[in-house]
């Protein structure tokens, strides 16, 4: 009897939490952010006035082609102008909980778990805060970084490379989950022509607006053109939180040494035996990958733990406490949004960088001692 019941108040629920996280995103679609006003709308009124494919050949924005396609596909929407650039980041993250339906499902194929999870992306503050408020569209390339790594343990590498060439193609911060794909690439012993294909596909996004005018050169190397501030954080609770930027040159550099080392120590733990399942140590070291690169390279932004954000939750449905790192990523990303979205920093963000870094470590020890404990088993007897 309680099967049943529950088998049929499930598709209740379901209905009622994806119609409240719509209630909840039309409720803030008013609100105008500075990024709003000094790029997006700007971006958005350059393929108006130039024409959607004129425009293409101009070089009036950082962000990449495909992100662009969007945006200029957004303006055939009969929308008003900040709705419709809203509307395509907000798709978005329903294509993210989508994949994190499709990664737990993975993990618990019983019950309600898959669709409790897509829901809590939903309803996470930081995804429609992103999208709903802020208009930003890092749903966009994490949703893509998700499907990566689903496709990776569906072995279907070659979905998994096209998603993550996707994700690149839409934003640069893609690269954060760079060093669980070295890993991957290396445990599983597959044919390095994969790592062709992403390259391949950002190719292929860039064809229109190479099509359209635009230098191919200027296409191609979009990533090495774009500049970030000579500073050590924008607003992200990382390390540089607690140092000076008057120390820019060294630490900079130290900041790069210490990603790359942090890179190939992920890679080599990936190698190991490990206590977990394949799918849980998948999830955990692309959680480790995403948390690791903001958290040591100098110049990022506030949003840009926004994969881990994501991948955080997912984690926690693959690991006995995993919801203890779900709750710290959230809660220092979130509160890491309101200076500059609302000019109010209710917590200072050195202390949030603590809990980041508790965040972190805590991910970081689960690894090792799923390392240390299976050597220990496997190991040789007296």
């Amino acid at each position: 009897m309680n099967d049943v019941s529950s088998a049929t108040l499930r598709p209740l629920w379901i209905y009622i939490g994806v119609t409240g996280s719509l209630l909840l995103r039309l409720s803030v679609l008013d609100f105008e952010s500075g990024d709003y006003r000094q790029f997006l709308s700007n971006w958005y009124d350059q393929f108006v006035e130039r024409g959607r494919w004129n425009a293409l050949a101009d070089d009036f924005s950082s962000y990449p082609p495909l992100y662009l396609y969007c945006l200029s596909l957004s303006t055939f929407l009969p929308l008003p102008k900040l709705y419709a650039i809203k509307l395509i980041s907000i798709l978005a993250d329903y294509v993210a909980a989508w994949f994190v339906y499709k990664l737990v499902r993975g993990r618990r194929p019983e019950g309600s778990m898959p669709c409790v999870a897509a829901i809590a992306t939903l309803f996470l503050p930081t995804v429609w805060f992103n999208s709903a408020v802020w208009g930003q569209c890092d749903a966009m390339f994490t949703a893509a970084l998700l499907g990566t790594v689903y496709y990776l343990i569906a072995e279907r590498p070659l979905a998994g490379m096209v998603a993550f060439g996707l994700a690149c193609s839409l934003k640069p911060q893609a690269i954060f989950l760079v060093p669980f794909l070295g890993g991957w690439f290396f445990r599983q012993g597959m044919p390095w022509r994969w790592v062709a294909v992403p390259p391949l596909v950002y190719g292929v996004c860039g064809l229109p607006s190479i099509l359209a005018g635009k230098p191919i050169l200027q296409v191609l190397s979009h990533w090495g053109r774009q500049q970030n501030y000579p500073v050590l954080t924008m607003g992200a609770t990382n390390w540089y939180q607690w140092i000076s930027n008057d120390y820019f040159g060294v630490f900079y550099n130290a900041g790069i040494v210490l990603t790359i080392v942090g890179t190939a120590l992920l890679i080599l733990t990936m190698q190991m035996p490990s206590l977990m399942d394949r799918p849980a140590w998948f999830v955990t070291t692309a959680l480790v990958s995403v948390l690791m690169v903001p958290y040591f390279l100098p110049g990022m932004h506030e949003r840009y733990f926004f994969a881990a954000d994501l991948f955080a939750l997912v984690y926690a449905f693959f690991v006995t406490r995993g919801w203890v790192v779900a709750v710290l990523v959230q809660f220092c990303s979130f509160f890491t949004y309101l200076p500059y979205l609302f000019e109010m920093e209710p917590l200072p963000r050195p202390l949030l960088a603590v809990v980041m870094t508790a965040a972190l470590g805590i991910v970081a020890c689960d690894l090792a001692r799923a390392v240390v404990v299976q050597a220990r088993i496997t190991g040789p007897t007296k």
